[in-house]
């Protein structure tokens, strides 16, 4: 199950996406890198799954190393 490809990005909502991932009994592991009109990029990322502990703690660590957290 794709939670980030193959979706209106202009008419999509943020509760749409959580509420897809909350009928899918499946695993998800989605990304997907867009770049902007400003000529920056953006990465979304989407997991949903039954533990996401261990990857919770290596993304928080990250931000923390950018003094963000």
């Amino acid at each position: 199950m794709s939670l980030l490809h193959d979706i209106d990005y202009e008419q999509t909502t943020l509760l749409q996406l959580i509420q897809q991932a909350e009928q899918s009994h499946k695993d998800t592991f989605d990304l997907v890198r867009l770049s902007l009109d400003s000529g920056r990029d953006m990465i979304f990322l989407a997991v949903s799954a039954d533990n996401l502990d261990g990857l919770g703690m290596v993304l928080e660590g990250l931000q923390e190393m950018r003094g963000e957290g």
